[in-house]
């Protein structure tokens, strides 16, 4: 069995939410918090120093519990791949910009974010940026010339993984009493945790914005099944020498604590039966790059 990583054990989660309920969790993990309540401000990156800044080389957007945190840890193992400022996969800064618009010095502020030595690229894998549409329009304004990458995992078990995911980390501190906080655990984000699912239509916007020479489709059964092949692949893409060959390609990265029920057969069934049509169009779509052999239930779908 796989053991949990410290950031997520039982005794450090309980101190964390005492802190954050009492109004202190700034001091523990300010840019965790900031990034999630509002986009985050130049006076809070680390100095650049003699680094170049320049907007994001690559941006991945998707998907929520696909490996993306293996893959993106791969990508900056890469020699000539330097990490962000916040030496952090995940920026959250796109999502802010719906209610209002981006600026031009909003756009300055996410670019200093990649200060990087000479020769070196620099990026970020946000996974909730595709099941947030206009955040990729806000993409295309804020880095237009950016590498796009996307993870795609069976749907039914990166729901599982991902309402588990949500539960543990939203509503771990939850007080609210009784029927208010299952409902609020369950119902509200069982529908969230569905949608992380659909991904052909998110795609509709993300095929729209983005050019397709500018988009590398990653299938995480691929990447587990041949990871040297999968990653020269992707070194490939974003113009790097693709025969480096990182260590720890099979070392697991971001396990987590189970803290929901396991899926029942019947719920299984059902969740396929809501996938289908969406996994049938996602095959359309990228017809070289999604193999549903790979996909328990959905072996047949595209011959349906």
């Amino acid at each position: 069995m796989r053991r949990s990583t410290v950031a997520d054990h039982p005794v450090v989660n309980a101190v964390r939410y005492a802190l954050e309920y009492a109004g202190l969790g700034s001091r523990i993990a300010p840019f965790p918090i900031r990034r999630l309540a509002r986009p985050w401000t130049r006076s809070e990156l680390p100095p650049a120093g003699d680094l170049q800044i320049a907007p994001p080389d690559y941006v991945g957007v998707g998907t929520q519990k696909s490996g993306t945190s293996w893959w993106a840890g791969l990508i900056e193992a890469h020699p000539k791949v330097a990490p962000n400022l916040f030496k952090r996969k995940e920026m959250h800064y796109l999502t802010h910009f719906f209610e209002r618009p981006m600026t031009a010095g909003d756009i300055e502020t996410y670019h200093a974010a990649f200060a990087r030595p000479p020769g070196r690229l620099c990026g970020e894998w946000t996974p909730n940026y595709l099941g947030s549409p206009y955040t990729i329009r806000r993409l295309q304004q804020a880095a237009p010339n950016a590498r796009v990458l996307v993870m795609f995992r069976e749907p039914v078990s990166r729901y599982e993984s991902g309402f588990n995911h949500e539960y543990k980390q939203r509503f771990g501190a939850m007080l609210a009493p009784g029927v208010r906080r299952e409902v609020m655990k369950r119902y509200a984000l069982r529908k969230e945790s569905i949608w992380n699912g659909m991904y052909a239509a998110q795609c509709d916007t993300l095929l729209r914005v983005i050019r397709r020479e500018r988009l590398l489709v990653l299938q995480y059964e691929q990447c587990r099944a041949k990871p040297t092949e999968m990653i020269a692949r992707t070194y490939r893409f974003l113009g790097l020498d693709e025969s480096f060959v990182p260590e720890g390609m099979e070392k697991p990265v971001n396990v987590q604590r189970q803290v929901t029920d396991s899926l029942g057969d019947e719920t299984r069934e059902l969740l396929r039966e809501v996938y289908l049509d969406d996994v049938r169009r996602l095959k359309a779509m990228f017809p070289d790059e999604i193999d549903l052999s790979l996909w328990t239930g959905f072996e047949n779908a595209a011959a349906n």
